[in-house]
């Protein structure tokens, strides 16, 4: 896997010098809990380390963001790709894995952006740039990085809040939020009532001072000061990403739109304050068939490679 990490980039003023593409024309219609756990459930990544064993060593969560030709784009947190030497593969809804070849960490914002071949037709999730305020409602998706008592690893999906935004962000977190998470859902998705990515979510509240410390290059105390302003969970807004992205020319053909979630015509759509989706085939991984799946791709890309000399 090909890995870059950006240039600092100026200012942390949300300024598009360049608009992104448009692919298509998406709702913005409030919508249930459960169709948008269904846009959810198909575009949240499960993120892999894999060490030279070919054994999984973290995992994170993303989300597909782009796609073009036979290529697919993620975004996740920068501290999620952190682990020096891995190899990583991606897992999509589909159950299929994938391998990343490129990746791109931001040196001022927590995030980072994947790349993978894909053949599958995938529908990537909607970017929404409008200004998020304390109070609106969101949803949360990824995967925890504790297993059921099965063994499996299971995607949560929860409801919540915002519970603030910061004035000054730290490493690009601003939006906090009062949804229930767990560790290993960096990296996980933050969606408006429409079922559109408004924040990549990277801190929870299950997270310890110092590990926050560690992952974001903070000081300890700064850490500390960061948990007791919110007491929730952290994100970084859609529109950091997208700014940061412009300026570093990774102008994939994102789907942006710039609306606040609209009510539908047939009235207002009645919503679940504690929403929380009952987890189905494709939300569970078998820990076991994973390591199969992992070992079948990793074969199949090694051969190529040694059939075509590179």
């Amino acid at each position: 896997m090909k890995q870059a990490t950006l240039p600092a980039l100026l200012s942390t003023a949300i300024v598009f010098a360049v608009q992104m593409p448009l692919r298509a024309n998406t709702s913005d219609t409030i919508k249930s809990g459960s169709e948008i756990n269904e846009i959810s459930q198909h575009t949240t990544l499960l993120i892999v380390a894999l060490d030279d064993n070919r054994q999984p060593i973290s995992r994170g969560s993303g989300s597909l963001i782009s796609r073009g030709d036979n290529t697919c784009v993620g975004i996740t947190n920068a501290h999620v790709l952190d682990v020096p030497g891995a190899t990583f593969v991606v897992r999509t809804f589909d159950q299929e894995l994938h391998q990343v070849t490129e990746s791109w960490s931001m040196t001022d914002e927590d995030l980072a952006v994947l790349t993978f071949e894909c053949q599958q037709n995938y529908e990537p999730i909607t970017l929404a740039t409008y200004q998020l305020s304390p109070g609106q409602n969101v949803y949360l998706s990824g995967w925890p990085g504790d297993g059921s008592p099965t063994g499996e690893w299971v995607r949560q999906f929860t409801s919540g809040s915002i519970s603030t935004v910061l004035d000054t962000p730290w490493r690009g977190y601003q939006v906090g939020y009062t949804n229930v998470t767990r560790r290993g859902m960096s990296g996980g998705q933050v969606l408006d009532e429409a079922g559109r990515l408004v924040a990549i979510h990277g801190i929870g509240t299950v997270e310890d001072t110092q590990r926050i410390a560690q992952s974001l290059n903070l000081p300890l105390e700064t850490a500390r000061e960061l948990a007791q302003n919110t007491g929730f969970n952290y994100g970084i807004p859609v529109t950091t990403f997208l700014g940061r992205a412009s300026q570093a020319g990774l102008n994939f053909p994102y789907d942006v739109v710039f609306s606040v979630p609209q009510q539908p015509a047939s009235g207002p759509v009645v919503r679940s304050d504690d929403y929380v989706h009952q987890p189905d085939e494709s939300d569970s991984v078998s820990f076991n068939d994973m390591l199969g799946n992992v070992d079948r791709l990793l074969n199949t890309v090694d051969r190529f490679r040694r059939m075509f000399g590179f």
